[in-house]
Parts: structure tokens; C-alpha cells; sequence
């Protein structure tokens, strides 16, 4: 897998947080969306993780769904996104954001294995995680790692956003576009094209 560092004095690196906290570093984020988006002439979005929609209210989109599992926040459809992903048709999108507050494995591995996904569809995405960080049960799962992972938590969360970056390029994900922040937790924001 190729992976591109974006470039640092593009990035602002306002205030990280260490809670979770929607729309932390506001103009890093936007950065990075105008950066994954400049070669699409409309955009229609999926915001997976919407939250406020904030943003997202900073483009002009043709079409914008957002997903958030809080009632009433934001304008946005209510539900758990890793319960209804599967039963989306994905081609009505040509950006499908995915920044939660973690990894979003398992919300991810459904996006790459729905049929109904468009070659060429820009995939945002956060991947935030530490030492004490909890691994998703697909990951283990993938790696053969669930065994290991009741003896030796520490060790593979230590490890989650390599085996996160992983289970992309086994599903034929070859290049990733991010930018790092690194406090109490290693936070990787980015995109790649399906």
C-alpha cells in the first residue's frame, strides 16, 4: 500500500482533542475533504458519522444523507450505520464519509464488500486509537487474532491502525491519503478512492 502524508503546512493542526468531541480541528478537516473532492464536479454525500452536519456545510453538495445514531441532532437520518450499511445503495454517492470516533472497521469492511459500491467513490475516513483502545471483533476475526487478543490486549491495540490499513489494501485498497496527529491517541485522517 502506498500511503501519502499530506503535506504539513496544508494542514492547520488547530486543537486536538483527547475526548470525543465533534468537529475537532474544523479547517484541518475541511482541508482534507476539499483535497479528497477537487476532482469531482458534484458531489453526493454520505456522512455515515454526521453529527451536526457541520462538516459537510461547507460545500456545495448536490446531495447530502447523513447517518448519526443520536435522535435529533443534526438533519439527519437516525439509525446505526453498522446495522443498516448493508441494505444501502451506495451508488447514489460519490463520497461516503466515515470519521467516527474510532476505527471504523467494521463500517468500512461493509462499505468495500457492498456490490452496490461505484469504482471511483472517495472514502473519507478518521482512524483514531491508542494502547488501551478496544479492536473490533472483525479485525481479530481477519487476522486470526482473537485468541491472542484475551491474553494480550495492549499488544494488538497498540497495533490497530496498522491492521486497520491492513484489511484496506487486502481488499485492494493500494493508496491512502491522510494527515497525523499524535497526542494521547494516534489519530490518522484520510481518504482513499474505491
Amino acid at each position: 500500500m502506498t500511503a501519502h502524508l499530506l503535506e504539513p503546512d496544508k494542514i492547520f493542526l488547530s486543537n486536538v482533542h483527547q475526548d470525543k468531541v465533534d468537529n475537532t480541528s474544523v479547517p484541518d478537516k475541511v482541508f482534507l475533504r476539499r483535497k479528497a473532492t477537487e476532482h469531482l464536479s458534484s458531489l453526493r454525500v454520505l456522512d455515515l458519522y454526521a453529527g451536526e452536519n457541520v462538516m459537510w456545510s461547507h460545500f456545495d453538495t448536490e446531495r447530502y444523507y447523513g447517518i448519526e445514531i443520536i435522535k435529533g441532532k443534526g438533519r439527519n437520518l437516525h439509525g446505526d450505520n453498522k446495522k443498516i450499511i448493508d441494505s444501502l445503495d451506495l451508488s447514489n454517492f460519490n463520497v461516503i464519509d466515515c470519521d467516527s470516533y474510532g476505527i471504523p472497521f467494521d463500517v468500512l469492511l461493509k462499505i468495500i464488500n457492498n456490490k452496490t459500491l461505484q469504482k471511483g467513490t472517495v472514502i473519507v475516513y478518521a482512524a483514531i486509537s491508542n494502547r488501551l483502545s478496544g479492536v473490533s471483533k472483525e479485525c481479530l476475526k481477519m487476522f486470526g487474532l482473537e485468541q491472542m487478543y484475551k491474553q494480550a490486549q495492549v499488544l494488538i491495540a497498540e497495533k490497530a491502525i496498522e491492521l486497520f490499513y491492513a484489511m484496506l489494501e487486502k481488499h485492494g485498497v493500494n493508496v491512502v491519503h491522510y494527515y497525523r496527529i499524535d497526542d494521547n491517541f494516534e489519530k490518522h485522517y484520510g481518504y482513499f478512492i474505491a
